[in-house]
């Protein structure tokens, strides 16, 4: 049986990485010492990767494969899915309804890191290794290409399948060259959150947070202002560039991503300003969602970037601010709504899952992007639906109205980069996002050094 190919937006393509490949070429034609002296780097990461995965081959052999069926005889699908950070009933009420529905059938669950980073790594392994497990699993908005490309994803029909079902952004982040490959399952938008209680109206411009930010703080010691996601990771990516995006930068022309603009200098410029000038803590350059989720919900700080996801763990009971928190767009030079990055997660089949198991797969895979489970995700998870009717469903506006409010901003939401290099791109260009905002370098001396690496990865002329 044919092997499936490493994914090339991991950085380990060797037909891409390697001599004679696309990125070779544009590294040998870059005219700086130090932008090649980094990519080699990347790329040299990349044929260890490859060399990793060929020995995951040779120790995964079809006959080693594990049964279709558990002694009992059901039909067992594995579904790897991070955790929802919620109340584990309501999901495993949803999955009882399934083997219900489906006699002779069993879910296992099987918990992948709650990290981004980590998560890909896991599949990285274990689908370059041939892995017929898991039959059903999630996957980032920014892997589709990648996995599509590299074969780790089932193939489910043209661009129109989801389409009327599902919002545009969502379906968007479900196709690669016009087939879809997943569903999508949720999605995520960067949102605002703020102390209602310390400031009553949300600010438009960023001079507004400041403002505000400040006047809170000066009446309380030891608050912070503003939390938000600075660690060198996926996050800062799309802090980064819902920043740009605020200052007016477009990421430039389709298939370049635009960083050494006066938009790009200005939004990086302001990210490092809210930790020189302490509206936002030191911690910030290295924390993630998670970390600024606590900060926030202890009561710590006045306003925050993060997910949708958040929204549940602070209004929980107990929670210090439950019922003093606001949630809107996020603040931009203009004081026009801004744009958030469009984050989310997809549920895809595994195109080596053994045949005794695609069925029941295929009917998981409806069931779990169903509109009940838009709806159980929505009420007890705060995960924003990527199907269009939950939106309006009464038992989502009445226990979650937020929710319904935030569909005008994941409609304005932003992709990041679509391409199969994502991966090795965001490796590369968060080097210059963390030495702007640590103040390691300046922010345009940051930027054009970034923009030196993203032109050479995704062929814009160096």
């Amino acid at each position: 049986m044919r092997q499936p190919a490493a994914p090339a937006s991991s950085a380990s393509n060797p037909r891409a990485a390697g001599p004679g490949g696309p990125v070779w070429s544009r590294l040998q034609s870059c005219a700086s010492r130090a932008l090649r002296h980094q990519l080699l780097r990347l790329l040299l990461s990349a044929a260890l990767a490859v060399a990793g995965l060929e020995a995951c081959r040779r120790r995964a052999p079809d006959d080693a494969d594990p049964p279709a069926k558990e002694a009992g005889g059901d039909v067992r699908v594995v579904l790897a899915m991070q955790p929802l950070w919620g109340p584990a009933e309501p999901f495993r009420s949803l999955l009882r309804e399934f083997e219900r529905a489906h006699p002779g059938v069993a879910v296992e669950v099987r918990t992948l890191p709650n990290a981004s980073d980590l998560t890909y790594q896991a599949f990285l392994t274990a689908f370059g290794g041939g892995a017929r497990e898991p039959d059903v699993f999630v996957l980032d908005v920014v892997w589709l290409a990648g996995f599509a490309r590299a074969g780790w994803l089932e193939s489910l029909g043209d661009d129109t399948l989801l389409r009327g079902t599902f919002l545009p952004s969502a379906v968007d982040a479900a196709v690669w060259q016009a087939r879809t490959w997943a569903i999508p399952w949720f999605v995520d938008v960067g949102l605002l959150y703020r102390r209602t209680d310390l400031v009553p109206d949300a600010p438009a411009t960023f001079a507004e947070l400041e403002d505000s930010a400040r006047a809170a703080m000066a009446t309380r010691p030891g608050l912070q202002g503003f939390l938000w996601q600075g660690r060198q990771y996926e996050g800062l990516t799309c802090n980064a560039l819902e920043a740009i995006w605020g200052h007016g930068g477009e990421g430039g022309a389709p298939g370049r991503l635009t960083l050494n603009s006066p938009e790009a200098i200005a939004g990086l410029t302001w990210l490092r300003h809210t930790v020189a000038s302490g509206l936002s803590p030191p911690s910030t350059t290295s924390a993630a969602e998670e970390e600024a989720r606590r900060g926030f919900q202890q009561g710590g700080a006045v306003f925050m970037r993060n997910w949708p996801y958040a929204w549940a763990q602070l209004q929980a009971e107990g929670s210090p601010v439950r019922g003093k928190v606001g949630v809107s767009a996020l603040p931009t030079l203009s004081g026009a709504p801004g744009h958030g990055a469009l984050g989310g997660w997809l549920l895809g089949l595994n195109p080596r899952s053994l045949q005794e198991r695609r069925e029941a797969s295929r009917a998981l895979l409806a069931h779990l992007t169903s509109k009940e489970a838009a709806v159980v995700l929505a009420v007890h998870y705060a995960r924003l639906p990527a199907r269009e009717d939950a939106y309006s469903d009464p038992r989502v506006t009445g226990a979650v109205p937020f929710l319904a409010s935030l569909k005008p901003l994941v409609s304005a939401a932003r992709a990041r980069p679509v391409t199969p290099y994502y991966s090795l791109l965001a490796d590369a260009v968060q080097g210059s996002f963390s030495s702007a905002v640590t103040g390691v370098a300046a922010p345009r001396e940051a930027l054009d050094e970034g923009q030196r690496l993203a032109d050479a990865l995704m062929g814009a002329p160096p």
